[in-house]
């Protein structure tokens, strides 16, 4: 676990608007389900629990409160490049929209109260040196707030 950014190193961290942290590690999956006599089990259970709890336990060291309303979301997920790989682009496993579901599983009590929040999302995966996922997380109706507050105090203060 790696937090590049804390809170009020950049002006919208201090309004709790906006969160820009990396989670190190290999990014999991989630979505891969086995069925052993009837029941669902997730092939990676293990690796995703523990890809999920360190998701929360950074974004909670990052963020200054949880979000309401409406949430943006980016991913930039940086996987390994094999040594035997000559493509530029990481365009086989996994799958981004299972990553995706990952992190925003990972954030969910944490970053908003349920993922059903998000309302954009933008996500790439990328080859890299170190593994992980660089989140961005905007509270668009705090964000609205905070603009609207201030676009009144600049008018005001130019009458």
């Amino acid at each position: 676990m790696e937090i590049l950014v804390t809170p009020g190193s950049f002006g919208e961290a201090i309004t709790g608007t906006s969160a820009h942290f990396f989670v190190s590690g290999k990014p999991v999956p989630q979505g891969s389900l086995k069925f052993i006599n009837g029941h669902a089990i997730h092939v990676r259970a293990q690796d995703l629990a523990l890809w999920r709890a360190d998701i929360a336990n950074t974004a909670r060291k990052v963020l200054v409160s949880k979000a309401e309303g409406a949430v943006e979301i980016t991913l930039t997920f940086i996987l390994l490049k094999p040594k035997t790989v000559k493509r530029d682009e990481p365009f086989v496993r996994p799958a981004l929209d299972k990553l995706i579901r990952a992190v925003l599983d990972g954030l969910t009590d944490v970053a908003y109260l349920d993922d059903q929040q998000v309302t954009y999302i933008t996500a790439n995966k990328m080859y890299g040196d170190n593994q992980g996922v660089w989140i961005r997380i905007k509270d668009l109706e705090k964000s609205s707030r905070i603009s609207n507050q201030i676009s009144t105090e600049i008018n005001a203060d130019s009458d």
